[in-house]
């Protein structure tokens, strides 16, 4: 399995092939983003997208991230990950983006993540750092 961050001006050849594995991820975000807003941020380099390929090219894989400067400390931010066969390629993703974000001058990864993704983040070193919670008042 091949793993590669798509530069801004290649995002639009390759982004059917990965919207497909990121739109799970997006619909579950309630309405702060729609695949559409995540293609021109991808697409301007404000945020960064990673596929994993095989041999015959087919993406099985797709992670977005954005360097996030706080305050105090300058963070690579996993927003939205999808995919299948994540077991192979989710080791050499987690290696190629620490490299990245090392190589951007972060201090540390960062992201929220659906309860089934802590049997993957947990063995890697990751810490539950918080829940996130929130509460719709659009009806209120």
């Amino acid at each position: 399995m091949n793993i590669t961050l798509v530069p801004p001006d290649q995002v639009v050849h390759v982004w059917n092939d990965a919207k497909v594995h990121l739109a799970p991820a997006v619909d579950r975000c309630k309405g702060r983003w729609t695949t559409d807003h995540l293609c021109a941020a991808l697409a301007t380099g404000r945020s960064q997208l990673w596929i994993a390929f095989d041999e015959d090219l087919k993406v099985h894989g797709a992670l977005t991230t954005e360097i996030t400067q706080y305050p105090a400390k300058k963070m690579l931010s996993m927003h939205f990950i999808g995919g299948d066969g994540f077991d192979e390629w989710y080791p050499a993703l987690l290696e190629m983006i620490t490299s990245y974000a090392k190589d951007c001058g972060c201090d540390a990864l960062e992201g929220v993540a659906r309860f089934g993704f802590w049997k993957w983040l947990e063995k890697d070193g990751f810490e539950k750092a918080s829940i996130f919670y929130e509460k719709d008042i659009s009806d209120v």
